[in-house]
């Protein structure tokens, strides 16, 4: 960093990395809005944008129940070449920390009062060696985006730059990405207005490592969609067994079928994407009666490499038409031996196999009963949207509602399972799937651990896939004729209350990477950050990415 001072920005992003972190902005909640006014009040502060104010602002988030914005600085130099720098500041809600709540913000207090805390030996060790800060959102991602901050404020500094540097800072990276998702349109707007070209988007999440020594780089992202599987079966009274089918019978078979299964990864390389969890799982039941329950839900997540979403739909498709069978099949066999107590003759039960995506029930649906049925869906999710913000229902569950009012409109009353998609969608996206790709971008990771070798003997390996999800699946869209036909059919609240720029994605088509600091622990209560990486690595490594791109 010669034309830096490295002391001088080591001090700056120490301050305000802790004054960041003390800025409570928990996902999903108006704290998140507190962020945006620090850095906001951060960037008016910088002698560049005090002279060129029309090079920052406020990018407020369309349809947003809480106004939330995207906050963007720009350092417009010569040329169109740019590099986008983005970060979020919303971080996980702090109740884990229990009777430290209060310290959570303030790493130097919560060091002190974690020592009286029941910690794992690691912790302990970390903890005492000063070499880290805890604290909520030290690591995820307040690090990350203070080195940007200080690293654009350093930068605007020179005379003749050579190139654009663009620093976004999104809100609810956390939950439904809504401040990535909607960034794509500010992407656009910027691109126009200042005749850029955008020649790579730099995420700053942390990275974890199995050898202290060795750093990592991603350049790319897991993807993730989440199934919502609805079976509704044949209600009947407890003494009536065999005169119905029990949902939850039904659905625990289709659980038993995917859960943790690695038929469902994801193979790149050594690169293998984690089996699938379910979420949520439960019977529809309000109330205890002498009968089976009517219906059952369930929904999980799915982590891509590779597959789409007209991949996991014939995949599901599969599963549950089996699953289907095997639970018939056991029926009819409890039901001979049932018989048989009885000396009875033995009979079939009437039960078939019965699958649909949600996309073909809503079909029929509009197809047996037209406006009529339109009219009742909108009216349902415009009263689901009141509730979900009340947080009397969550998205997902609530996308149970939508399937049983779009069944109340066609005219298959048999028992059935029903495959949709919930809310948040992520595209997989990586830097192999691009084509024509330029040798900088291309030989990026490789240049990066040259510099690491020469600076501190300390090697960065490049990995594909970052599994943490991350906002940079919305900066590109690989397989679009998988994706886009598949996706908001099969999601009940697809354009009414949530969408992704697919067209916008595919537009921007920007090459990724990940270069951040050393992290442990997120989402947890000893969530720490790497002091070196924080202070000095991961800057200096980020300047050499910057001006290697744009030199």
């Amino acid at each position: 960093m010669s034309l830096f001072d490295e002391k001088v920005i080591s001090k700056e992003i120490e301050k305000t990395f802790k004054d960041f972190v003390a800025v409570k902005s928990n996902t999903g909640t108006e704290l998140e809005k507190d962020a945006e006014k620090y850095l906001l009040d951060w960037l008016k502060e910088v002698e560049y944008f005090k002279n060129n104010p029309e090079n920052f602002g406020a990018y407020l988030l369309e349809e947003d129940p809480l106004k939330r914005s995207v906050v963007w600085g720009l350092l417009k130099g010569k040329g169109k070449k740019t590099v986008i720098l983005i970060n979020h500041h919303d971080v996980v809600d702090s109740f884990d920390y229990g009777t430290l709540q209060e310290y959570a913000y303030d790493p130097d207090a919560l060091a002190e009062k974690m020592k009286s805390v029941d910690i794992t030996e690691e912790v302990k060790q970390d903890l005492e060696s000063g070499k880290w800060y805890f604290g909520r959102g030290t690591s995820d991602m307040k690090a990350g985006a203070a080195i940007q901050l200080v690293l654009l404020k350093e930068y605007s500094k020179m005379e003749d730059f050579n190139g654009n540097l663009l620093v976004l800072s999104v809100p609810d990276e956390e939950f439904l990405s809504h401040g990535m998702r909607g960034s794509t349109g500010l992407l656009q707007e910027l691109k126009d207005k200042f005749d850029l070209e955008y020649t790579i988007c730099i995420d700053s999440e942390p990275h974890q490592r199995e050898d202290e020594n060795i750093g990592v780089l991603y350049e790319g992202s897991v993807g993730k969609i989440m199934p919502v599987i609805y079976v509704r079966g044949k209600k009947t009274h407890l003494g009536d067994i065999f005169q119905g089918l029990n949902p939850v019978a039904l659905l625990s078979e289709i659980v038993a079928r995917t859960d943790a299964n690695p038929y469902f990864s994801d193979v790149v390389g050594d690169e293998v994407s984690p089996p699938p969890s379910w979420s949520f799982c439960r019977d529809n039941k309000e109330c205890y009666d002498a009968s089976i329950p009517e219906s059952a839900g369930g929904y999980f997540s799915i982590l891509t490499l590779t597959r789409t979403p007209k991949d996991i739909l014939e995949q599901m498709e599969k599963v549950c038409n089996d699953a289907f069978d095997t639970v018939i099949e056991r029926m009819n066999k409890n039901y001979a031996e049932f018989r048989k107590k009885g000396n009875k003759s033995e009979e079939r039960l009437p039960w078939v196999a019965n699958v649909k995506t949600f996309s073909a029930v809503y079909e029929e649906a509009v197809k047996t009963s037209g406006d009529k049925f339109i009219k009742d869906f909108d009216a349902t999710v415009d009263k689901l949207k009141e509730e979900i913000v009340e947080g009397k229902i969550n998205i997902p569950e609530s996308t149970f509602v939508l399937i049983e009012k779009t069944l109340e409109y066609t005219h298959d009353k048999k028992p059935i399972v029903i495959i949709a998609f919930s809310p948040p969608f992520y595209p997989h996206v990586s830097n192999i799937d691009f084509k024509g790709l330029p040798e900088t971008i291309l030989n990026l990771s490789e240049e990066i651990n040259r510099f690491t070798n020469e600076n501190w003997n300390e090697r960065y390996v490049k990995v594909n896939y970052f599994m943490g999800i991350s906002d940079l699946s919305y900066v590109a869209l690989n397989d679009s004729d998988e994706v886009i036909p598949y996706v908001g059919p099969n999601m009940p609240h697809w354009e009414r209350m949530y969408s992704v720029p697919f067209e916008k994605m595919k537009e921007l088509s920007i090459p990724i990477i990940n270069i951040g600091p050393w992290g442990k622990d997120l989402h947890k209560f000893t969530e720490r950050v790497y002091k070196t990486d924080l202070l000095e690595r991961t800057p200096k490594i980020l300047k050499h990415t910057i001006d290697y791109l744009l030199k």
